[in-house]
């Protein structure tokens, strides 16, 4: 099985891509192949509408030529999906919406008499910040890609607002571990293994991903105790 993670925020170091790494390792011990993309690596086209021409033209693959079309690629052959971004203003990053609506030629493949490219497809949200909006900008995501026809495992949302210092929060990491536990359990469930779709709490666990996260993003293993609201976080 094959677990996608996309990072919404511009510090592949920062919170939010420490909560996703975290989630990846997690669906890693599951057994699945993971890999993860930085929105910020590329061109990602704003949605022209294709949708609301007289013909049916909004169909995968989407038109431009961009890193938007790679990454509905890597969408479209992924069994999991997990969208991990910060909040700007009590929503996702601008770069994971224009994912997001591009994402609508993968869904608009009922017009064209097949299934959503999204159908079955198993999806979790992470979302880091230092203010209020995680639960709303979590909401959207899993509403929206529940919407397009993916499946949300139970335990499906992630937040911290603990911004850079969010692996050193046990129940935020903890969290952010289950989201990549149950993704993965669940695309294992729909390829008809017996699994479990309980929360886990398991110290032993969190310590061992967090250890691995901390070598792969080249962190400090000292916590980042106090985070002032000033400046541009490193969400």
């Amino acid at each position: 099985m094959k677990v996608l993670g996309i990072l919404g925020s511009p510090h592949k170091n920062g919170g939010t891509a420490q909560l996703l790494f975290s989630a990846l390792r997690a669906a890693e011990k599951e057994g699945a192949e993971t890999e993860w993309y930085s929105l910020y690596d590329g061109e990602i086209k704003p949605c022209i509408g294709c949708i609301q021409n007289e013909g049916p033209e909004c169909r995968f693959p989407c038109i431009f030529e961009d890193y938007g079309k790679f990454l509905l690629q890597k969408i479209y052959e992924a069994d999991g999906l997990i969208f991990a971004t910060p909040i700007y203003w009590f929503a996702p990053s601008g770069v994971m919406k224009n994912l997001i609506d591009r994402m609508t030629c993968l869904e608009n493949m009922v017009s064209f008499g097949e299934p959503s490219y999204l159908e079955g497809k198993v999806f979790g949200a992470i979302v880091v910040g230092a203010d209020t909006g995680a639960l709303m900008t979590g909401g959207y995501l899993i509403a929206t890609l529940n919407s397009m026809g993916a499946i949300i495992p139970p335990w499906a949302i992630a937040y911290s607002y603990k911004s850079k210092a969010s692996l050193w929060d046990d129940k935020d990491l903890m969290n952010a571990i289950n989201v990549g536990l149950l993704v993965a359990r669940t695309v294992a469930l729909l390829k008809g293994k017996k699994v479990s779709l309980f929360y886990v709490d398991d110290k032993a666990l969190l310590e061992e991903i967090r250890k691995e996260v901390l070598t792969e993003l080249k962190l400090s293993e000292e916590p980042l105790r106090h985070v002032r609201k000033v400046g541009y976080l490193r969400y």
